[in-house]
Formats: structure tokens, C-alpha cells, sequence
């Protein structure tokens, strides 16, 4: 199957770019679940964090629950991949769920503001994967055509929720290895 018509790839943060321990990112469910909308723009900051940690019996922990929207490893197989394609003559987006808390966190840690045309985080956006609401928002910003983008993430849902907007989408893993992504890339038209 080609899809020559690929203008741009949208790439998923966690899973697919960093890598998060299991046990830190159990720890960041549990906080970040005291601040519904935080993934779509609700406040979120350091103080509120702490806060949260002491109201969850986890005062003691607060420098530790904090240091988890810090800890993950950003995979550098992966951001080669993100330069080959852009190599490619085709653009590249983040196309992330996060708090506004763990954005700048990234956006402070990571190169992902030199290495991506672009970047799409659920907070910014007011939307969060799977909705329609987000892909719909990325592609209008983009001026292209729903068809016209490939996202890439490791969650299945957020994967339906892209092709139910009309985008192709590929469930993809650091784990799975880049030959995998190469082959899936290739599948739609993106030769790196």
C-alpha cells in the first residue's frame, strides 16, 4: 500500500520518542489524576503538584513525585528516525498528551524544539488523543488534509482515534525496533 500523498508525520512522545520507567509513570498517573483537564489545559504547576503529593500521604515524597515529569530517557535511534524523514522532504510534528507542567519539562530536557517542525501538545491544543478534536485542530493548523498525515503512536486507542479523523495512523514502539518503523514508514510512501 503507498500513500504517496503523506505531507507530514506526527510522532507520539512517550513510548515512541522517550522512554518512561513503569514505576515512575505508574506514580505520574496517580498525581496527574488529581487534576482533571490538566492533559487539555487545565493549571498545573509545581506548587499545585506538592500539593497534591501531601493531600495523596505523599508530602514526605513531594521532591520524588516532582522529579517524575522529569524522568524519561529521550531515545536517540528514534530522533534519528525523525531526521531521516525530515531529510526525506517530509515535515515532522510532536503530537503529544501532556500536562503543561510536563511540556515545558520536555521542552526543557529534550531537543524536541530543534529536531520537529513543530509540536502539538494536548495542553496547548485544549484537545487530548484519542478525540477527533485533536487531530482535527493539528490538521487545520497545518492547512493540510486529514489523508495528507501519518501519525505514529504506541497506544492503540489514540491510533483509532486518528483514523476516525481521517489521518493514517501506525502503532509503533521503540521496542518494535526503527526496521519495523522503516518498513512502516515505507508502507506509506516515505522512503528514509
Amino acid at each position: 500500500m503507498s500513500h504517496p500523498s503523506i505531507r507530514a508525520v506526527l510522532w507520539d512522545a512517550d513510548g515512541v520518542l522517550q522512554d518512561t520507567p513503569s514505576d515512575v509513570w505508574g506514580l505520574a498517573t496517580s498525581v496527574v489524576a488529581q487534576f482533571p483537564g490538566a492533559l487539555t489545559g487545565a493549571p498545573i504547576d509545581e506548587a499545585s503538584i506538592r500539593r497534591a503529593a501531601e493531600t495523596m500521604g505523599l508530602g514526605d515524597r513531594a521532591d520524588d513525585v516532582l522529579s517524575v515529569w522529569w524522568t524519561f530517557d529521550v531515545l536517540a535511534p528514534s530522533l534519528a528516525a525523525v531526521a531521516r524523514v525530515r531529510a526525506s522532504g517530509v515535515r515532522c510534528y510532536l503530537a503529544t498528551n501532556q500536562d503543561a507542567y510536563r511540556a515545558a519539562c520536555m521542552r526543557e530536557k529534550a531537543p524536541y524544539d530543534e529536531v520537529f517542525d513543530g509540536a502539538y501538545y494536548s495542553c496547548h491544543v485544549g484537545a487530548a488523543k484519542p478525540a477527533a478534536a485533536f487531530f482535527e485542530h493539528i490538521a487545520t493548523d497545518l492547512d493540510l488534509a486529514p489523508e495528507q498525515l501519518l501519525f505514529l503512536d504506541d497506544q492503540p486507542a489514540n491510533i483509532d482515534g486518528a483514523r476516525g479523523a481521517g489521518l493514517h495512523a501506525e502503532c509503533w514502539t521503540h521496542r518494535e525496533g526503527i526496521p519495523q518503523l522503516i518498513d512502516i514508514l515505507g508502507a506509506h510512501g516515505i522512503r528514509v
